[in-house]
């Protein structure tokens, strides 16, 4: 696996997995040139992409989106972006996890991300899911 600067060509080559198959339909508007994004090539195929967005001064709104093979990299990509995300310079990183995901609840925690929101935000995410709201602080 080689992590390299996002393209956004390379999220439009990523096979999403059908779970996050709402939020791919708003994944290049993620993908903003005022934010920092990195992908995991395997074979030169990307098989996640994911980055930070500045909301504000100290603070940036995190996503991720994963291919539906990217299970036997999981270990290896998720030490590349704990480790961007340590290095990233802000106080706070917020990212929100459908409230129906489990593995995104989880590979947030892994990722060093605590819930925030005890019962899911009603209608937060583009496609009126409810979510839970994560942050690194």
């Amino acid at each position: 696996m080689n992590i390299v600067p996002l393209e956004r060509d390379h999220l439009k080559a990523i096979s999403v997995q059908p779970a996050q198959a709402a939020e791919y339909a708003h994944a290049d508007a993620l993908a903003s040139p005022l934010g920092m994004g990195w992908t995991a090539l395997v074979d030169g195929e990307p098989v996640a992409c994911a980055g930070l967005v500045e909301v504000w001064e100290g603070r940036a709104y995190a996503w991720a989106i994963l291919s539906d093979n990217a299970g036997p990299y999981m270990l290896p990509l998720t030490r590349e972006i704990r480790s961007k995300l340590d290095a990233a310079p802000f106080r706070r990183i917020e990212m929100a996890v459908d409230a129906d995901f489990e593995a995104g609840a989880r590979w947030a925690e892994m990722l060093g991300f605590r819930c925030e929101t005890p019962a899911p935000m009603a209608a937060y995410l583009p496609n009126g899911r409810a979510a839970y709201l994560y942050a690194r602080v």
